[in-house]
């Protein structure tokens, strides 16, 4: 039986003879290569190809051994930490230390966390190659995570695949990366194609499928698929003239619907039913959506090749997004319906660590998203999915998922209710809502103290500083951090101590001690330097640049500024480049030169959408007099 999909590597990859060497050779000169071009060209095949020859690859007397992974676009993040901390499980939102400038009436809570995946690929040591399929769907801050990583070391290579169709809403730096572009194939290559898949195909099949092919390998591989699952050749010219010339979206639809009614009608079904499924599916999944008697056409479908399994993993993936674009298209009652299949699929998983792969399908649908939260029972899930929406910014979702964490463990499992109730503190202080983050904060150290958890303990009277510093209580503030900062030395958490230098050295700094405020800085900073902790630094020497800002010492403020903002923007964090721009601003406006400051909080304000930062940045344009609105479009 010919298959659909076939890995089109080796002998079966044809006529990207130059693009094979241009792509290697880039790869070779560049930390970042896009390969682009339209849907059906040949992207992903390209990609095989090149890494099953840079594996292991002979350059004169040396071989060149490189590791190489794919990811999904869609699932960045949960992919990167397969590959670079794979022992690592997340049990609470990921946060790092930001502070505020002095004054200021913005900032954020603090929590211990492990090493962010970016620490992770700083540290690598190995030669890796990541191919990153469906980059188009690549959220911002994982887009910034990207130069960030390749920046920071240079054995880091990534591909990234974006159909042309998406390149615009990919925001890579200009210079950051090089360009392969995929164009239409030859007649000649396109034939050879079409011979492989049909080889006893006659002439004027394969010519009338070349010709109809108009250089695309997937549509050639679909029609090959097609003819080969006819009885005569007069049934594969009767369909061939079905066929456009010209109208390549119409024999798409065309081709998708052939290649569909090869399956049986038992087939049929499931193949649809997946369709609106999520993209990456386990048997559990495909089980939820289609019950439990799929064995037989499941096998059918896979035999096919229109489901893929993909290489080393136990997850599922129709065949081509051209096609499951199709599926969904054509059922447009299922999609209507989708929160109630949802629901039901959801019942089925919803003690399983599979139920994710539901909930971040429909992460940016509110309303299903709820619906499907009320029902997930696993607690490791809710509370995954609530970081995954903190760290896009969707601060609604996160804060429904974790609320939904409280409600499950409340009295039930202390533990996992203190992770909800001080990740819910979290979203509150950066909404600006201190009394309830001082509110959960001190619900989470209750918990804590009853526990016995020393090291959350900790955490909680550090949250605690930070939101009394914020209010202005500077001596409830400079208790809480020295509480938390001896609590600190008797656990030996560096990092721990570290936020907690920042927190003290902030409240001198709130009340004019400036000498002292520098001292704890330079404490926090030596700690991060030997943990290599760069987002601290960055806290650190925005503080210090603020010390010098007060003290009217401003080309020295300036400069630690231009560090801090440097290592913001690599790492990639939105609301600490916010911040940043922000100080940069107010420095300009002691030095008189408030246009330039006014430039400074209008990117900060593009950046600092959804918290209190914005609200800070706006209050300053309207003080000098602006358009707050202005330049609202700007971004870094």
């Amino acid at each position: 039986m010919n298959k659909i999909s076939d890995p089109q590597y080796g002998d079966r990859f044809v006529g990207r003879g130059e693009e094979i060497n241009e792509l290697k050779e880039k790869i070779e000169n560049n930390g970042i290569v896009v390969i682009t071009g339209d849907r059906g060209i040949g992207k992903t095949n390209l990609t095989l190809v090149v890494e099953n020859a840079m594996k292991e690859e002979k350059v004169g007397f040396f071989l060149k051994k490189r590791k190489c992974y794919h990811v999904d676009g869609a699932l960045f993040y949960d992919d990167m930490n397969k590959i670079f901390m794979p022992d690592k499980i997340s049990t609470g939102a990921s946060r790092s230390v930001k502070i505020s400038g002095f004054g200021a009436g913005v900032g954020e809570s603090w929590k211990p966390r492990e090493p962010s995946v970016l620490e992770y690929m700083e540290k690598s040591k190995e030669k890796l190659i990541i191919f990153v399929e469906n980059a188009h769907e690549l959220k911002e801050e994982e887009i910034k995570t990207i130069p960030a990583g390749t920046g920071r070391n240079n054995k880091l290579k990534f591909v990234l695949e974006i159909a042309t169709p998406y390149m615009r809403d990919v925001k890579l730096r200009a210079g950051s990366y090089d360009v392969v572009e995929l164009k239409e194939l030859s007649d000649e290559s396109i034939e050879k194609i079409v011979r492989k898949g049909g080889p006893n195909f006659s002439d004027a099949i394969v010519n009338g499928i070349v010709r109809h092919s108009k250089g695309y390998p997937y549509v050639a591989r679909s029609l090959a698929y097609i003819c080969d699952n006819k009885n005569t050749e007069e049934e594969m010219f009767t369909f061939l003239n079905t066929l456009s010339y010209d109208d390549m979206k119409f024999n798409l639809g065309k081709i998708h619907k052939e290649v569909l009614e090869t399956l049986n009608q038992d087939s049929q079904e499931v193949i649809k039913k997946l369709a609106i499924a999520p993209t990456t599916l386990t048997l559990k999944l495909i089980e939820a959506f289609c019950g439990k008697e799929v064995d037989t056409p499941l096998t059918d479908i896979e035999e096919r090749g229109i489901l893929v399994k993909l290489e080393e993993e136990e997850f599922y993936q129709i065949y081509h997004l051209l096609f499951r674009e199709y599926l969904r298209h054509m059922q447009p009652i299922a999609l209507k319906n989708k929160k109630e299949i949802y629901c039901g699929a959801i019942e089925k998983v919803k003690s399983e660590f599979d139920s994710f792969f539901m909930l971040l399908e429909v992460i940016n649908e509110p309303d299903i998203f709820k619906e499907l939260i009320k029902r997930t029972e696993n607690y490791e899930v809710i509370n995954s999915i609530g970081s995954q929406a903190y760290t896009w910014g969707e601060l609604e979702q996160a804060l429904y998922a974790w609320s939904h964490l409280l409600e499950r463990t409340k009295d039930k499992d202390k533990e996992w209710e203190s992770i909800a109730i001080g990740n819910i503190g979290i979203i509150y202080e950066i909404q600006g809502e201190l009394d309830k983050a001082l509110e959960y904060c001190g619900k989470a150290l209750e918990l804590n103290e009853e526990l016995e958890r020393k090291k959350g303990m900790a955490a909680n009277y550090t949250n605690t500083g930070y939101s009394y510093r914020i209010k202005g209580e500077l001596e409830k503030a400079l208790r809480y951090h020295m509480k938390a900062l001896e609590m600190a030395e008797v656990l030996e958490e560096k990092e721990v101590m570290a936020a907690n230098y920042v927190g003290i050295g902030n409240v001198y700094g709130t009340k004019g001690e400036f000498k002292e405020a520098l001292e704890h800085f330079k404490n926090a900073l030596k700690l991060y330097e030997k943990l290599g902790r760069k987002e601290g630094i960055a806290v650190v020497f925005r503080n210090i640049g603020t010390v010098y800002a007060i003290k009217g010492e401003l080309e020295k403020a300036l400069e630690y500024l231009e560090n801090a903002l440097k290592i913001s923007k690599e790492m990639g964090y939105r609301i600490k480049t916010a911040l940043t721009l922000m100080t940069f601003g107010d420095v300009f406006v002691l030095k008189g030169e408030n246009e330039r400051a006014l430039d400074y909080y209008y990117e900060a304000k593009s950046l600092a959408t959804g918290s209190s930062v914005f609200d800070e940045i706006t209050k300053r344009i309207r003080l000098l007099g602006a358009n707050e609105n202005a330049k609202s479009d700007q971004s870094d």
